[in-house]
């Protein structure tokens, strides 16, 4: 008979984390939720389900040494393992697959070649509520020729009204006039739950009259605060379930246009499904982050997997589809990738057009690395 999931109480964690199953069983306790020996359940985060954790007295005798190999996880009537993050203590098993669960899917968990257990996911709640979900860049001290603010909401919001709920303030709690870039057209993405606000270009470059008039919108030094209101409301006509800020520091004029050579990699062998990390110098863009990088084996052929954008912007991690293999590897970066200050590959945003004229246009840069 198929188990129906247990909720359980964990607290939010992604897929780069190391996950500390100490500090999971003591939130646990703390609930009085935790969950019996033998028993294999399904890990909840805000009502959604993200995990599956394998109590120790499930999987007596296991390597740990060989999680990946010991212990699987299947969807139903499928043949492949789900790709995703083991982690264990003396208390069990955590997975975290890198694709999320669905909802109302049976899954199954099999040790040594044996099915343990079969979970059925639940179906998810309906949620009439809306929330700010991110504020990109993350950091909390940004560049003085900060160019671009993503805001990323968890429903499509209501259009053209930015202005009257979105604000900056400085150290005293004044709001700034005149920081934004006033568009006739907001930039939302398809689904119009992302937001990208610009700060004033023409305050950012130098010798444009704005700039000369009032200055850039940022000084360095200074703390800022960008100020989302509560009574921003969605399609539907909900509003935010409460107001959001996010306070930051300006630093010195970022002037450098990102370099993959200068880029760390820290590369997995061969024969694993370990993650290639690319660590920059700095933070980049973080949805560019998404659509500009792409890993090629020596033949041309794409290699498939996951990018998840880590270490607030400064930091990608790649998760293959398959295992490695050994050769030779390519990274590709479209040169449209930029920095904090709006700098892609090619050139620099604010750049006096007749003395720093690019050397040459490249539509992609390329950065070769072994695997062995």
């Amino acid at each position: 008979m198929e188990r129906i999931y247990r909720s359980t109480i964990f607290s939010k964690t992604r897929l780069y984390t190391i996950c500390n199953l100490v500090f999971f069983v003591a939130i646990i306790s703390a609930c009085n939720r935790q969950p019996a020996q033998g028993e294999i359940s399904i890990v909840q985060e805000d009502g959604i389900s993200t995990a599956i954790f394998i109590p120790s007295d499930s999987i007596v005798g296991l390597d740990k040494n060989r999680l990946e190999y010991e212990i699987s996880v299947k969807l139903k009537g499928s043949r492949e393992s789900m790709l995703g993050e083991y982690t264990s203590d003396n208390y069990g098993v955590l997975f975290k697959p890198l694709i999320g669960l669905t909802p109302g899917s049976a899954y199954q968990i099999v040790f040594r070649g044996k099915i343990i257990s079969n979970l059925i996911v639940p179906l998810k709640k309906i949620d009439h509520t809306v929330s700010l979900t991110a504020i990109y860049p993350s950091a909390d001290t940004l560049p003085e020729n900060l160019l671009k603010v993503y805001l990323n909401f968890s429903k499509p919001m209501r259009q053209g009204v930015s202005e009257k709920y979105l604000s900056m303030l400085n150290e005293k709690g004044d709001t700034l006039h005149n920081i934004f870039l006033n568009l006739n057209t907001e930039l939302w993405d398809e689904e119009g739950k992302q937001l990208t606000v610009w700060l004033d270009p023409g305050r950012i470059k130098r010798s444009l009259q704005p700039n000369e008039r009032d200055g850039n919108p940022l000084r360095t030094g200074s703390s800022y605060t960008l100020a989302v209101s509560s009574e921003w409301a969605n399609l539907n006509g909900a509003k935010l379930t409460r107001s959001y800020t996010k306070r930051f520091v300006a630093a010195a004029k970022d002037i450098e246009s990102p370099d993959p050579l200068n880029w760390k990699m820290n590369v997995p062998g061969s024969g694993s499904r370990q993650a290639l990390t690319i660590s920059f110098n700095e933070a980049l863009d973080h949805p560019l982050l998404y659509n500009s990088i792409s890993i090629a084996h020596h033949d041309g052929q794409a290699v498939k997997g996951e990018v998840f954008v880590i270490n607030k912007e400064r930091s990608l991690i790649f998760y293959p589809e398959y295992h490695w293999s050994a050769g030779n590897y390519y990274l590709e970066i479209d040169s449209r990738l930029e920095d904090l200050a709006g700098n892609n590959l090619n050139r620099l945003f604010d750049r006096d057009l007749l003395k720093d004229r690019p050397a040459g246009k490249k539509e992609f840069h390329t950065r070769q690395f072994l695997i062995k």
